[in-house]
């Protein structure tokens, strides 16, 4: 059973590995102190609070969405496609009604996504309140948005390109964006709480005494390596662009990619010794 423990840590691992390694000196904290080491690990604990188990309820609604998002991204990709081609072939009596029924179907397609997205982000676990309220305020307020241009697309208000082009580039700064922004903290957000998870076992499992010291040396390592990543997760008002939100996200994806092999030497040397033991 013992050596089940470490694979499990590596199936917590659900962020996509990115080309991108950089530490930061604030993950050492944990280790400068006994004041540090407590108030990190709290934070730590009241982060990942229930999160293993209420994500295993979730895990159905999730990817049920996920695969219903990637039909609707399909779906979507292709609408655009032949968008293209009609804009492509319209002249110029016919680009603005081509342009504006192209325009419609799209925000038919994204309107449909976010009531789906608005009924998962509502059960997903492990978000902060502020976060989760944060995310629903932004696509409901996106929503609210694309049901006028709709109306008025069918109601013809729309008499030039250049009114258009307004409404259009209206809608993406003040809601796509936000939008945009926030779904980027929740993507953050669901990776620290994964993260803190990942540790909070780490850390049992480096004090379990029924592992050799050698192992437990090891998952002492994988511990350390995954810490660095955590920093870049951390909320800050601070960070203030989703570039820079996107940026940490690919940062802490690329540290904890590179602490996969320390995990899996861990698992290699408790399964060796598990072997050896039943000899």
């Amino acid at each position: 059973m013992r050596s089940l423990i470490l694979s499990i840590f590596v199936s917590i691992l659900l962020m996509p590995a990115v080309h991108a390694q950089e530490q930061s000196s604030s993950a050492s904290s944990e280790s400068s102190g006994s004041g540090a080491v407590v108030d990190i690990w709290t934070e730590r604990a009241e982060r990942a609070e229930g999160f293993s188990s209420q994500w295993s309820r979730f895990a159905l609604v999730h990817s049920s969405w996920i695969a219903k998002w990637q039909k609707v991204r399909g779906k979507l990709l292709l609408h655009i496609d032949r968008c293209h081609d009609d804009v492509r072939s319209a002249n110029r009596d016919t680009l603005l009604p081509v342009s504006l029924q192209c325009y419609r179907g799209q925000l038919l397609i994204e309107r449909d996504a976010l009531k789906n997205e608005r009924d998962v982000i509502d059960q997903w676990p492990g978000l902060s309140a502020e976060l989760k309220t944060a995310m629903l305020a932004r696509i409901d307020a996106l929503q609210g948005a694309l049901q006028p241009i709709i109306d008025a697309i069918d109601a013809k208000v729309f008499t030039t390109l250049d009114a258009f082009r307004d409404v259009r580039e209206n809608l993406r700064t003040q809601y796509r964006q936000p939008y945009w922004f926030a779904a980027a903290q929740v993507r953050n957000g669901t990776a620290l709480t994964w993260l803190d998870a990942l540790l909070l076992s780490l850390k049992s499992a480096s004090e379990d005494t029924g592992f050799s010291e050698e192992v437990r040396q090891k998952i002492t390592d994988a511990l350390e390596c995954y810490a660095i990543a955590e920093p870049f997760l951390i909320p800050s008002e601070t960070i203030d662009s989703l570039e820079s939100l996107r940026e940490n996200l690919a940062k802490a994806s690329g540290q904890i990619a590179s602490c996969s092999p320390v995990l899996s030497e861990a698992q290699a040397l408790q399964h060796s010794s598990s072997s050896s033991s039943s000899l």
